[in-house]
């Protein structure tokens, strides 16, 4: 469990979503960095112990301890005025939701009656809509699920007191400003522009930005660096500072030892959503052109339905499309692209590595390949991965 709160705390956060073919992305992107990950603890640090917490438009998964500093952006946060003019036309039903869940305990949308039908896909009456309104702005809390169902309670029964008190609003925002610069690594002007966007309490206009950042690289706050090959410069917290020159002088930042085996040895299929290929962030620092296009339609799929980014080492290599077989409950490989100029011979034994571990993780019996390509590729996967071998 402390594994898991760590690399939620390094990572900063973690993108849900509920879909589950082969584990839901939250519980890839725990699998893909702590060493014997099972999704019971996600769900007991979510639901049991409460060290972590949901919240946002694109749900993140946070350490509890980063409650405080998100309150006031919690309190605040409208998403083109909706959340405004959702409680000016709806004020006493959200009074009288807010009152169901203080008197009856936890409540999803199920659990409450009345209020009209309503074409969202947050909700389908609007009470739901009403518990998601009390959730957005802080007044109540995700207590639990019940399959798709969330069940919400007021806050101040799930949070701690301490974790109710922010610190001042130029701490928060600061704190807030950092956690956002874990989501680029090496932030370009537009995505510093983001950063602050989104950790400000307060509206920040475009061209006020470059003296904002002169100003945050005289204070030691920010530094610039010049990527090779990159158009323009770009920015790394400067409390990343030394893991960037221990990286520039070939080595490993201590923090980033494995405790067991190296993505060297074997790879890891990374989750749809995980920090290092959401919002493109891939294609720019890695050369790798990734989207998640399980939502979108057939026609307009470039890979296909559920697809994954194969990292070896430091280098995104490829995508693999992972499935379970329903009649046999064995993990399917169904299809796998690789990069240019990577040789699949060379990377039988770490794929092997990989593919037994998420087939541990999912408990399947067996594995099954499809006709990967090329032939010599797959005969080779298919000695190393058969029972016994």
């Amino acid at each position: 469990m402390e594994g898991l709160r760590e690399a939620v705390r390094r990572i900063g956060s973690i993108q849900a979503d509920p879909l589950n073919v082969v584990g839901r992305s939250q519980d890839l992107a725990a699998l893909s960095r702590v060493d014997g990950y099972r999704p019971d603890l996600l769900e007991r640090a979510l639901y049991r112990e409460r060290t972590m917490f949901e919240w946002g438009g694109n749900l993140q998964i946070r350490p509890i301890e980063e409650f405080p500093y998100l309150l006031p952006k919690i309190r605040t946060a409208d998403y083109q005025g909706r959340r405004a003019a959702f409680q000016r036309s709806h004020a006493r039903l959200i009074a009288r939701v807010r009152r169901e869940v203080e008197v009856r305990g936890p409540l999803g949308s199920r659990d409450l009656s009345g209020g009209e039908r309503v074409s969202s896909y947050r909700a389908r009456r609007e009470t739901g809509l009403a518990l998601y309104h009390l959730w957005w702005r802080g007044d109540l809390m995700i207590h639990s699920r019940d399959g798709g169902d969330r069940k919400y309670d007021l806050t101040e029964r799930l949070v701690p007191a301490r974790f109710l008190r922010s610190p001042p609003d130029a701490e928060c925002e600061r704190h807030l400003f950092r956690r956002g610069m874990l989501l680029y690594g090496l932030a370009s002007a537009s995505e510093l522009l983001a950063v602050r966007r989104t950790s400000s309490l307060r509206p920040v206009p475009a061209r006020g930005l470059r003296r904002w950042v002169e100003g945050a690289e005289k204070d030691g706050r920010l530094i610039r660096v010049k990527v090779r090959g990159w158009r323009g410069p770009s920015w790394v917290d400067a409390e990343d500072a030394a893991f960037l020159e221990t990286l520039a002088e070939g080595g490993t930042p201590g923090p980033w030892t494995p405790i067991s085996t190296s993505t060297t040895a074997e790879v890891v299929f990374l989750a749809p959503l995980d920090i290092v290929s959401a919002r493109g962030r891939s294609k720019r620092i890695f050369g790798f052109d990734y989207r998640w296009e399980v939502y979108k339609p057939p026609s307009r799929r470039r890979w296909g339905y559920y697809v994954l980014p194969i990292l070896l080492g430091d280098r995104l290599v490829g995508r693999i499309e992972p499935q379970v077989d329903p009649a046999t409950g064995n993990l399917v490989v169904g299809r796998v692209w690789w990069e240019d100029g990577i040789e699949p011979a060379s990377l039988v034994a770490p794929m092997t590595r990989g593919l037994r571990r998420l087939a541990t993780y999912l408990g399947a019996p067996g594995l099954t390949l499809a006709p990967l390509s090329p032939p010599l590729f797959r005969a080779s996967l298919s000695r190393t991965t058969s029972p016994g071998a």
